[in-house]
C-alpha cells in the first residue's frame, strides 16, 4: 500500500488517483508535501522530533543511457518496494516529481538526527546489497541520502504564531536536498544529515 511504500496499481477511478505516482505505485510529491507540512506542524506544536530523507539514485545519468525506459521504470518500482521494506510502519515513502536524477522521500515521525542517520544508513545498505534483476547490467546500485531534522526543542522565531505549513514543508525538504548536495562533493553512497533552520 502507498502508506508503507509498497507498489500498487493505480486507476483513475481510485480515490488515490492524483496522489500516487503512476510509475512506482507509491505516494507522489503532492502527497509528500502535504504530509511533511502536517507532520512538521505537529512536531513543532508538541515538541517532537521529525526527520525527512531525500534519496537519490547514484549514477542515474549512466543508468538512463544504458537501460531502456521500461527497465528504468522496473528498477524504480523495485527500489520503491525495497525502500518500503526498509522502514517502519509509521514511516512514509514517496517519489518526488523533480527534474534530474530520480529522488525518493521518506518521512520519519518521532525521529531525531541520530535516528535519521541510522535509518538512512540502513536504507543504503539494503539497496546496495539487493540484486535488482530488472536492471540488466545495473543489478547492483547505490543511493545517497540527505536528511533534515526538526529537533524536539526547536522553537519558531515568531512565538506569537506558527510558521505556516507551506514554509515548513519547503524549508524541511530544502534542507534535506542541501544535505544531499553537500554529501555529493565527497562521493556517492553517502548519508549527510542537516537540521531545520527558519
Amino acid at each position: 500500500c502507498p502508506s508503507c511504500g509498497h507498489s500498487q496499481t493505480d486507476h483513475s477511478s481510485s480515490p488515490l488517483f492524483g496522489v500516487v505516482d503512476p510509475t512506482t505505485g507509491i505516494w507522489n510529491s503532492k502527497f509528500v508535501n502535504a504530509l511533511v507540512g502536517q507532520e512538521a506542524n505537529r512536531a513543532v506544536r508538541y515538541h517532537r522530533p521529525l526527520s525527512v530523507l531525500v534519496i537519490e539514485l547514484d549514477h542515474a545519468e549512466h543508468i538512463h543511457k544504458e537501460l531502456e525506459q521500461i527497465q528504468v521504470e522496473g528498477l524504480l518500482r523495485d527500489m520503491a518496494e525495497r525502500l518500503g521494506q526498509s522502514v517502519r510502519d509509521t514511516d512514509t515513502v514517496g517519489f518526488l516529481d523533480v527534474d534530474g536524477p530520480p529522488h525518493f522521500a521518506i518521512v520519519l515521525p518521532e525521529t531525531d538526527e541520530s535516528g535519521a542517520a541510522l535509518a538512512a544508513d540502513k536504507i543504503r545498505r539494503s539497496i546496495a546489497s539487493h540484486d535488482f534483476g530488472t536492471a540488466g547490467a545495473w543489478k547492483r546500485i547505490t543511493v545517497s541520502c540527505g536528511a533534515a531534522t526538526i529537533d524536539s526543542d526547536y522553537r519558531p522565531r515568531d512565538e506569537a504564531g506558527m510558521v505556516n505549513r507551506r514554509e515548513y514543508t519547503g524549508n524541511l525538504l530544502r534542507e534535506a536536498y542541501l544535505a544531499l548536495d553537500s554529501g555529493r562533493s565527497s562521493g556517492t553512497n553517502r548519508t549527510t544529515v542537516g537540521a531545520y533552520r527558519s
